[in-house]
């Protein structure tokens, strides 16, 4: 674990973020919120707004607070406009790409200009990343576990082209990957699917895999499930859940598991080999 000393927090969306926040204040972290969205729940903290049309702004914050760390919890959602603001502000308006791995290392960038370093969320809430193997009380095995790891292995492949983090398998078929609107977005359009007879009426089981994109480091915007994951994977007739080892967030792991094993749902955590 790092040292504490005084973190700039910069907080997205998610129930992750209290958690965070207190964890860090409970371990002896001096704290500044900045919220990319406004958030109800964090008026006791009075975050700096962050503009993304005004990142000097954003470092000017940091630089007054004194901060000795930078720390990004919970999603990050920007529009085209603000990514291209953000990007043109870092130094590199004419890059292809504008997606969330390019939009990470131009953040990266910018701290280092600072001289902060970046520590993942993990380094702060002890007991959050994800082991290997059988995760809660539900196996999966035979069909389950080789359409588990069909799944991972579709989800890196969708990482690789700076898609979203997750997709929805029927046995040996995609039916649906992760866009913009995010996991819960996902498995909300997979229920309707269901709903509609598209999916789940084969011998194939559902399964939904979540994974961080190749090369994506670890202290920004991880893969992440939660009990409302759980919630929205069982409407949607799920029958597993595969992270990536070491590199999905765990959040409110007891409560997790719980959900998981009273929906039968099987929870496992695979290694990505190709790192």
């Amino acid at each position: 674990m790092t040292t504490p000393g005084r973190l700039a927090l910069v907080a997205g969306s998610g129930d992750l973020v209290p958690q965070a926040i207190a964890a860090a204040r409970a371990a002896g972290w001096e704290i500044r919120v900045l919220a990319l969205h406004p958030r109800a729940d964090l008026g006791a903290e009075h975050p700096f707004q962050i503009k993304v049309s005004r990142p000097d702004q954003v470092l000017r914050e940091i630089r007054r607070f004194k901060a000795t760390h930078v720390c990004a919890v919970g999603g990050m959602h920007m529009s085209d406009r603000e990514r291209e603001t953000f990007a043109e502000f870092a130094g590199d308006k004419d890059a292809a790409s504008k997606g969330d791995s390019k939009l990470s290392q131009l953040g990266a960038a910018l701290l280092k200009i600072l001289g902060l370093p970046f520590i993942g969320v993990h380094e702060i809430v002890s007991d959050l990343l994800a082991a290997e193997g059988q995760i809660g009380a539900v196996s999966a095995d035979g069909e389950l576990l080789r359409t588990a790891e069909f799944a991972f292995a579709a989800a890196r492949r969708a990482g690789a082209l700076d898609l979203g983090q997750a997709l929805v398998v029927a046995g040996a078929r995609i039916v649906a990957t992760e866009d913009i609107g995010g996991t819960d977005e996902l498995l909300t359009r997979c229920r309707v699917y269901r709903e509609r007879g598209l999916i789940g009426d084969g011998r194939g089981h559902l399964v939904l895999a979540k994974t961080a994109k190749p090369g994506q480091p670890l202290h920004v915007d991880l893969p992440a499930i939660g009990k409302n994951t759980v919630t929205l994977a069982q409407k949607s007739g799920i029958k597993a859940i595969v992270v990536e080892t070491g590199r999905t967030l765990l959040i409110g792991r007891s409560e997790l598991i719980a959900a998981a094993d009273a929906a039968g749902i099987a929870l496992i955590g695979i290694a990505a080999q190709d790192d």
